[in-house]
């Protein structure tokens, strides 16, 4: 690693920790947290040999990306933002990067968000995008289903309720990037790296789930925090974490736990990294090798 890329890496994280670790710690309006977001999403740049084409999933305002060439296999992908934040508009140019890097068409949605669509209304909108996906007509097995963050929370809860419903209607894989999994925030990581995550704060994570669970509500359940659940007869898997993520023993748990389940685990983990590196890949080796990981990852596990 280079003295100039250690330096820039410093300056990014000093950069996030001022404009969004910072403020996440007072009670800004969701309205203004989200503008803010979106405005920093601007800086990543978008790949340019895609097409992206608005689409709709059970009612939901949806997108397809997908290069000219693109197989006929999916990466339906639920953002991340501590179930208050994130947009296509966020997300836009890091799937454009998967679209890319995979050559599959890629499909994301503007599910509703906390505080307005409490919990369950979130999910319930995910599992009716993929349902609308399989009305269609698309093989499940035809179906990588992706997430990052509380996108990853929704990603396994869905599969993990395909499984209990219908195994017959499993994807053929799951993607968790930085996933959010354990909502009683009992990891140790949130403690040993709440100072090294440039991205994400456990003040944020609270506000989140204050906005989206009732007050009475049992956060251990599987359904809200899916790394409480039986993994047994879960698809091939996909974990991608950070090392300085607060997130980080969410990743790590939910990788012994399903390796236990006889899951097959594909574990990486990114030295130095914060929250969802993964979207800085413009920028930054590891996050450009992460999106290198994920189309290995897709390939491999699309093999006859």
């Amino acid at each position: 690693m280079t003295m100039n890329y250690a330096l820039k890496k410093y300056v990014t994280e000093i950069a996030l920790k001022t404009t969004l670790h910072l403020p996440s710690r007072f009670a800004l309006p969701p309205t203004t947290s989200r503008f803010a977001l979106e405005q920093l999403c601007k800086l990543f740049p978008q790949v340019k040999n895609v097409k992206i084409q608005p689409h709709s999933l059970a009612g939901i305002h949806a997108e397809e990306i997908k290069t000219v060439n693109a197989s006929k296999q999916i990466i339906l992908h639920i953002h991340g933002g501590a179930f208050f934040l994130g947009s296509l508009n966020t997300h836009r140019a890091f799937m454009s990067e998967i679209a890319s890097k995979t050559q599959m068409r890629v499909i994301q949605m503007n599910y509703p968000l906390a505080p307005e669509a409490p919990y369950p209304e979130a999910f319930e909108a995910v599992c009716d995008a993929y349902q609308q996906l399989l009305n269609e007509g698309n093989n499940p097995k035809d179906i990588i289903l992706s997430g990052d963050s509380c996108g990853a929370n929704f990603a396994l809860a869905l599969a993990l309720k395909i499984k209990a419903e219908d195994p017959t209607q499993l994807p053929r894989a799951l993607m968790l990037l930085s996933p959010f999994l354990d909502l009683t925030l009992t990891s140790e990581s949130l403690r040993f790296n709440q100072k090294h995550d440039a991205l994400l704060s456990i003040e944020l994570l609270e506000m989140g789930m204050a906005y989206y669970l009732p007050d009475n509500i049992d956060r251990s359940l599987p359904q809200i925090s899916p790394l409480f659940a039986d993994f047994t007869g879960l698809p091939p898997t996909l974990v991608q974490v950070g090392s300085k993520e607060i997130l980080l023993n969410d990743a790590t748990r939910f990788e012994e736990k399903a390796k236990l389940a006889g899951v097959d685990v594909t574990y990486k983990l990114y030295t130095g990294m914060w929250h969802n590196f993964q979207m800085f890949s413009a920028w930054f080796d590891d996050a450009k090798q992460s999106i290198i990981d994920i189309a290995d990852f897709a390939h491999q596990v699309n093999q006859p």
